[in-house]
């Protein structure tokens, strides 16, 4: 009885301590549970995903006279939301989209490139 009582604490133990791991900002997209495997399974992952919450996305200029075609996006250039409030996913190349109403383009940055930069610091 005393072994299962200990078995089962220290299982809660651990739940406990892989939570407090996850990044809140995560989970509008990934459930507790996935992260939580992610975390064990794939940490790397885990982190590139919870840098890139501040770093996948920036602003760059834009010229129509340069020609491109990119698909539009609606948001305020001044207040850089997360790639997951705008409901983008981190891919393998680099996304680009025009910001409507400027001559601006979002970036968001590729798995590539989030896992380099994140090497350099």
């Amino acid at each position: 009885m005393k072994l299962t009582s200990l078995v089962c604490f220290v299982m809660i133990f651990v739940g406990t301590a892989f939570s407090q791991e996850i990044n809140q900002r995560l989970l509008p997209k990934y459930s507790t549970e996935a992260l939580e495997t992610m975390i064990a399974s794939n940490p790397d992952q885990y982190a590139m995903l919870v840098y890139a919450l501040d770093n996948a996305l920036y602003i760059a200029n834009y010229s129509s006279a340069k020609g491109g075609e990119f698909e539009s996006i609606v948001l305020d250039p001044y207040e850089l939301p997360t790639f997951l409030e705008l409901n983008l996913e981190i891919k393998d190349q680099n996304q680009y989209f025009k910001i409507d109403g400027v001559d601006k383009l979002l970036v968001v940055k590729s798995k590539s490139v989030l896992t380099y930069e994140m090497t350099k610091k």
